[in-house]
């Protein structure tokens, strides 16, 4: 402490003498400083303490009582001394001293510096890939652990516990997991963590089961349908890892395109043909296969259709007056199922206008007699096949008003062909109020009328129905395809899609959307009329609530099975990362320069990204080099960093980035380059250029 002796008189002032008290040295460590320190390995130890005292106090550092590392360097001011190694090891942890001393005293402070290790994991050969082991052997899994303070160890099969019948150990060097006498079910990823304060690593090595397709009964591995509908073969798969599955056909494999569509997920795999053709029947193979082997099943698909015409031409075998034999040979394509009879007939070429007359309509024989000719007229004949894939009407009525005073006991049908003669459908009476008509020609239309019968005999004649045309039966469509999200918001998303291959037989008439809630199970219909286009916004929807959503196709029918998108939706607005204003005249900005270290500040981004700002990340880079490097780990709510450590006389350059909470935005453009050095003292001789 200072002090100064005075005289005063009326005209003058005089001072006498000017010194010095003593006082004892006193050290403060920094506000950011603790008695106990803890840094990783590889990061800095910066201690710092402030000194006062007089007269000025001489500082000395050490570790443990002994002298510093080598790497430690110490530098001191009137007023402080600091002490910093970078980059730090382990062997550089203990008890740091710092001493103040002078003629009245020392003073000390102690800070315990501890320096941890993050874990290292080393895997055994047998866990650096798929671990295969043959079944009833047993198998061991090992990993050396490394880290300061000691990891803790933990073992997971397929994200659960271990089973209990395996063993885990834990040693001071690792870990063992030992198997007995392997079955299946052990099979899975087998995953090892560690971790400590310094940081967390995890290995998995994988026990492959061989894939396996669900047994399905011999019977049941045949699929049938009709020209037109769609053939979906679903087969379940199971495999460590997960297996891979590939349909082939005819030698060829089969790729997702055109009628053909493959989706496969973690259990099972679907083949679907859309308007399915009489030549898709085959044998289909599905084989699935991972690292542990393959399996291979197949899969017979019948695609059912009428039967083609039979083969020509008709043999005349015998011709007399009134009748002739006729021969034939049977379909080339029976239709994917038996023969079940041949339809006969004949026309009189000089009576065009007269239909077509049956001659037989049972049987299996490709002979027939053609009976009822007269003598000196041309006959042609025809004959066609029927399978159980026939066209058929269906034909119902009601009771009569009068039973005629008996019991109805049956009734007979009878068709035509439009204007043509009356044929008896049914050799037995039908005790029902309705009965299906089958055996006729696609295209050509038809009436029908009913008799009823009791025990005096068979009634007059129904009305006679309305003309039906002979078709097939008409379906529900196809789902819609390719469905696809093209934008949203946190109230609304636009969705679209493409027609159905298959409309079923009717136009499409519109499209139903519905979503499901998250969380729910529960499917709600969105629109009330149909939807005419392939595009529909979809609107209500609640911020933040995630949603499913699929399309049907609607005909006369009904509705189609679904097509649901194969991503959900969540009602948020679409965020865009932000952006630092890109000025050449405004980049981050340098001060505060020193031979290890400056600081960097910068300004506020003019784009948000419709989001707040959650930080920035700075980044640096020697002017010389190509390759940026992050300063900060976490991103920095403040636009101002005094950045260390760095080298004396290496020229930096720094560049900021804003993050929120769509990611990172683009960089600013780079500060000017800037060298690391002290400034040069006032004292110094300045050198001017005169001119």
């Amino acid at each position: 402490m200072l002090f100064t002796l005075t005289f005063f008189n009326c005209l003058e002032t005089t001072v006498i003498q000017r010194f010095f008290l003593p006082v004892a040295p006193e050290v403060d460590l920094d506000a950011s400083m603790k008695e106990r320190m803890v840094v990783h390995a590889g990061g800095v130890i910066r201690l710092i303490a402030y000194v006062s005292g007089q007269p000025t106090p001489d500082v000395t550092w050490t570790r443990d009582g002994a002298g510093l590392p080598p790497e430690a360097k110490v530098e001191s001011t009137a007023i402080s001394s600091s002490l910093v190694i970078k980059p730090c090891a382990r062997k550089h942890l203990g008890v740091y001293t710092v001493t103040a001393k002078n003629a009245s005293g020392e003073k000390t402070k102690n800070v315990t510096v501890e320096v941890l290790e993050e874990p290292e994991l080393l895997l055994d050969a047998n866990m650096a890939r798929d671990h295969l082991a043959m079944l009833g052997t047993d198998i061991t899994l090992s990993a050396k652990v490394k880290g300061v303070p000691m990891p803790t160890i933990t073992w997971k099969k397929n994200d659960g516990d271990v089973p209990s019948h395996i063993t885990v150990a834990v040693t001071a060097s690792g870990s063992k997991v030992f198997i007995p006498k392997c079955v299946r079910a052990d099979s899975g990823n087998y995953t090892i963590t560690v971790e400590n304060a310094a940081g967390k690593k995890s290995a998995t090595v994988i026990l492959p089961a061989h894939p396996k397709i669900s047994t399905i009964p011999m019977q049941t591995r045949q699929r049938c349908g009709w020209p037109g509908s769609g053939l979906i073969a679903m087969e379940a798969m199971t495999g460590i890892p997960l297996p891979t599955a590939k349909w082939i056909s005819d030698g060829k494999e089969l790729t997702s395109e055109g009628r053909f569509k493959i989706e496969s997920a973690e259990t099972s795999t679907t083949l679907s043909i859309v308007e399915s053709q009489r030549g898709d029947t085959g044998e289909y193979m599905l084989t699935v296969s991972n690292s542990a082997g393959s399996k291979t099943v197949a899969l017979h698909v019948t695609v059912l259709d009428l039967p083609g015409p039979p083969v020509g031409p008709i043999n005349i075998l015998e011709v007399t007056p009134d009748h002739m034999m006729i021969q034939w040979r049977a379909p080339k394509d029976d239709g994917g199922t038996p023969i079940t009879n041949y339809v006969v007939e004949k026309k009189d070429v000089k009576k065009p206008w007269e239909p077509w007359s049956v001659v037989s309509s049972s049987g299996i024989s490709t002979k027939a007699k053609v009976t009822r000719l007269e003598k000196g007229r041309e006959y042609i004949v025809r004959v066609r096949a029927e399978n159980k894939i026939e066209n058929a009407v269906t034909v119902e009525w009601a009771l009569p008003d009068y039973d005629g005073g008996s019991p109805i006991s049956g009734y007979v049908i009878e068709r035509r062909e439009m204007t043509g003669k009356w044929i008896r459908v049914n050799k037995t009476p039908v005790l029902d109020l309705r009965y299906r008509v089958s055996g006729l020609f696609e295209g050509n239309s038809y009436e029908f009328r009913v008799f009823a019968e009791n025990v005096a005999g068979i009634s007059e004649p129904s009305l006679t129905s309305d003309p039906v045309k002979a078709t097939r039966a008409i379906t529900k469509p196809g789902p819609p395809g390719n469905p696809k999200l093209k934008d949203w918001s946190k109230s609304y998303a636009d969705i679209c899609w493409t027609k159905p291959t298959r409309d079923g037989g009717s136009p499409i008439l519109g499209y139903v959307v519905e979503a499901q809630k998250s969380g729910s199970a529960q499917w709600d219909r969105i629109n009330k009329d149909l939807i005419k286009i392939c595009a529909y916004r979809v609107p209500g929807l609640i911020e933040g609530m995630e949603y499913r959503l699929r399309v049907r196709a609607t005909n006369i029918v009904g509705d189609s099975e679904p097509r649901e998108l194969p991503e959900a939706v969540l009602a948020k607005d679409i965020l865009v990362p932000p952006e630092v204003v890109v000025d050449v005249s405004c980049p981050p900005v340098i001060t505060n320069v020193t031979k290890d270290g400056m600081t960097v500040s910068w300004k506020e981004p003019a784009d948000d990204g419709k989001s707040p700002i959650l930080g920035y990340v700075l980044e640096k880079k020697e002017t010389k080099e190509m390759k940026w490097n992050k300063v900060n780990r976490k991103p920095l709510t403040e636009r101002t960093l005094e950045v260390t450590g760095l080298t004396e006389g290496v020229e930096y350059d720094f560049r900021v980035t804003a993050v929120n909470i769509a990611g990172l935005g683009k960089p600013s453009e780079p500060s000017a380059s800037t060298t690391a050095q002290n400034p040069i003292s006032k004292s110094q001789t300045s050198v001017h250029m005169i001119t």
